[in-house]
């Protein structure tokens, strides 16, 4: 199993899985609760790893709370502490904005833990520095640990066994690399990658660094270094394979042979010819102001905001535009519209859903079932 692994690929699977996960759970709610939070994925480790922020996070706040003012060693002091921080976790309400950073962070810990579990465990028990690996920890790391359970119970069991509360870190990392390829101690990998894809499918050749350097190298056997060094540089991404973009030549003819195709006033400027009115979000209450039906998305969309959408929400390539374009004219309502646009393209290329562009993109969809 690999060392490390390509965290540019790492932070846009997160990134695509997150805006996936959010998108559905905020359409109908402003606010997910602590029982929400249990069942956010079927990952059950990201779930934990979320829970687990917020317990420390609540640890934290409760810290907070001390003062060289006041007496927090008198027992009705700590009582009364830890009554009112036990009822505040009951009323856990966390919004989108304070929910994104956490889903993202523990879907990328989760796949550290599945993919480098020695890795991650050394993390944690590294995870301050010069602290003994104590009691205390090694059960809060079972506890919110799912994904190879095993290596964290032997941590504790092998803590336990030592007769003592605490070890040195190095102590506990030699025993994590005693038992680490204890195939008894490790979980399916495809098991849980099957929970990912439910969200958001998962290419675990990209994530895996050594796999795709050697992908990367078997491809360029007979290439010359000159052809090949530049691929090189190009760090893999997360993203599902893809036709390439067109080049810039293509790109170049295709506004030359569309502007010549629609000739302008004589006096007209170039500025004018590509200019795009774009519609205002205030004009209507959900995706701007839809004044005229229009027959097909596709003839409705000027060339300059066709290049806005190819660019911004189809990462450069004109093909997947055009074939999402094609898939929309076809549906028989603008929900059946509405729902391609949320569930397909906005989480697979990881949309921002209050943008310009996306706006921009349903006030015309809208424009034909108007």
């Amino acid at each position: 199993m690999p060392d490390n692994l390509n965290s540019i690929a790492l932070n846009q699977y997160s990134a695509r899985f997150t805006t996936t996960v959010l998108n559905d759970v905020y359409r109908s709610q402003d606010v997910v609760t602590g029982a929400g939070l249990l069942k956010l994925t079927p990952v059950r480790q990201v779930n934990l790893g979320i829970l687990n922020r917020l317990f420390e996070e609540w640890k934290n706040n409760a810290e907070a709370f001390r003062s060289p003012y006041f007496d927090f060693s008198n027992e009705e002091v700590k009582s009364a502490l830890e009554e009112f921080m036990n009822t505040a976790s009951q009323h856990i309400a966390v919004k989108r904005a304070d929910l994104e950073p956490l889903l993202s962070e523990s879907v990328k810990e989760s796949l550290k833990l599945l993919l480098t579990p020695a890795n991650y465990f050394e993390d944690k028990i590294r995870a301050v520095a010069d602290a003994e690996f104590t009691h205390a920890k090694a059960e809060q790391l079972l506890k919110y640990t799912h994904i190879h359970r095993g290596i964290a119970d032997a941590l504790l069991g092998r803590l336990t066994d030592s007769g003592s509360d605490s070890v040195y870190q190095t102590q506990a990392v030699s025993w994590l690399y005693e038992f680490k390829d204890n195939a008894d101690l490790i979980d399916d990998v495809d098991q849980h990658l099957l929970q990912f894809s439910e969200i958001f499918p998962i290419n675990i050749s990209e994530l895996r660094i050594q796999e795709s350097g050697k992908a990367g190298q078997q491809a360029h056997k007979h290439e010359s270094f000159f052809d090949s060094a530049f691929s090189q540089l190009e760090p893999s991404t997360a993203r599902p394979v893809a036709p390439r973009a067109e080049p810039a030549s293509a790109v170049i003819s295709e506004i030359v042979a569309k502007a010549n195709a629609q000739p302008t006033p004589e006096k007209d400027s170039l500025n004018n010819r590509f200019k795009v009115d774009l519609p205002k979000p205030s004009d209507d209450q959900s995706y701007g102001s839809v004044p005229v039906r229009v027959e097909n998305i596709a003839g409705s969309i000027p060339l300059g905001q066709r290049f806005m959408f190819v660019n911004q929400l189809f990462d450069r390539n004109s093909e997947h535009f055009d074939k999402a374009i094609y898939e929309l004219d076809r549906v028989k309502s603008f929900e059946e519209a509405e729902n391609l646009i949320w569930h397909r393209y906005a989480s697979k290329y990881a949309w921002d859903v209050n943008g310009e562009a996306v706006t921009a993109l349903l006030a015309i969809v809208k424009r034909k079932f108007a």
